[in-house]
């Protein structure tokens, strides 16, 4: 899971968020289901930024300052004012807000979920695990540390 792993999280976001808006606006009221959309929309904006931002500052290349500084410059004050504003100007009720925000991390469940199963069951740490012996039948001594401290539970 890489960079592109987080864009596909955004765009499902967006994707789910435009879906439940749809349903919402049909089977409850226009100020809560666009509340979850544009709470949608607010955090898909600050998980680019802050993915943006993160790539930047771990860049073996060397730390672009100008375009680090640039970053940190849009997002916290557009960002934090703009949620600032989205909850005073009370059109859309909080909990909305708050509904559409916690949507990306649903979607980053579901779809890490779903990378388990689609690889039957064999998560990362799985294929890591240390075996008990290598191919001319002598202990690992990692292995037997992790059996000495599994046997302690």
């Amino acid at each position: 899971m890489g960079i592109e792993f987080i864009h596909r999280v955004i765009k499902t976001s967006l994707i789910v968020g435009g879906l439940i808006f749809l349903f919402a606006v049909f089977y409850y009221r226009f100020d809560y289901a666009s509340g979850i959309f544009v709470g949608c929309g607010w955090g898909c904006v600050n998980l680019f930024f802050l993915t943006n931002l993160i790539t930047e500052t771990t860049n073996l290349e060397g730390i672009n300052r100008k375009r680090v500084l640039f970053l940190v410059l849009l997002k916290f004050p557009l960002l934090y004012v703009t949620g600032y504003f989205l909850l005073r100007i009370d059109y859309f009720p909080a909990s909305s807000l708050l509904v559409g925000f916690t949507l990306i991390f649903v979607v980053i469940l579901f779809k890490a979920l779903g990378k388990i199963l689609i690889s039957g069951g064999q998560t990362a740490s799985d294929k890591l695990k240390v075996p008990l012996d290598d191919s001319q039948g002598r202990k690992n001594p990692k292995s037997e540390l992790r059996n000495i401290f599994s046997s302690r539970k």
